[in-house]
């Protein structure tokens, strides 16, 4: 086999990627509309499919930064094969976290609001908005420009980056913080929505 068939078999296409990555998040949705009352899957309110989109995007976020944080360690350790994957949800990754935080934002004026979920919590248990609702919402800030700054070198160095161990080193652990920090924030606001949501 020639190596240009077998970096052919390891390195998918960056448009084969996004294309999966789509159809298969498309599915989902079309298989969520379809087999839940509508009412049910958004839920009642004002606010019901910015916060349903707001915890699907949360959701796609972790998915996709887990498998992004596993390839930036692929990366870190030297073994990666499939660097345009790295490459292509580098992107996914920080866009879903930049359209996560923006829609997060537009609920917090609402949990913010005269007798909305803040004045609740304040009033029956300030702890849990101390900590749940404030920590969750600066740490869940994180992951956006630690995503921009490790999609940027990716972007900058390109095949280069597999040679340079100080980068990969970088770049793994960028990833990771941006993931631990990910997933603190998608607990804590699993936490919130079970407890009072807006």
């Amino acid at each position: 086999m020639t190596e240009r068939a077998s970096k052919s078999l390891d390195d998918p296409s960056p448009l084969v990627t996004i294309v999966t990555w789509a159809a298969v998040s498309l599915f989902l949705v079309i298989v969520g509309l379809l087999t839940a009352p509508v009412s049910s899957f958004f839920g009642t309110g004002t606010l019901a499919i910015i916060s349903a989109a707001h915890g699907l995007l949360a959701t796609l976020g972790v998915i996709a930064g887990t498998v992004t944080s596993y390839l930036g360690y692929r990366l870190f350790t030297g073994k990666i094969k499939a660097f345009s994957d790295l490459k292509v949800l580098s992107i996914v990754s920080t866009c879903i976290a930049g359209a996560t935080i923006v829609l997060g934002n537009w609920i917090y004026i609402t949990y913010r609001a005269t007798g909305g979920p803040r004045a609740f919590f304040m009033k029956e248990n300030p702890a849990i908005h101390a900590v749940f609702f404030e920590f969750k919402e600066f740490i869940a800030l994180f992951p956006l420009p630690l995503a921009v700054a490790a999609t940027y070198v990716i972007w900058k160095y390109g095949d280069q980056l597999v040679e340079s161990k100080s980068l990969r080193t970088w770049v793994g652990i960028t990833f990771a913080v941006a993931w631990g920090s990910l997933i603190i924030a998608y607990l804590l606001g699993a936490g919130i929505t079970k407890l009072r949501s807006v």
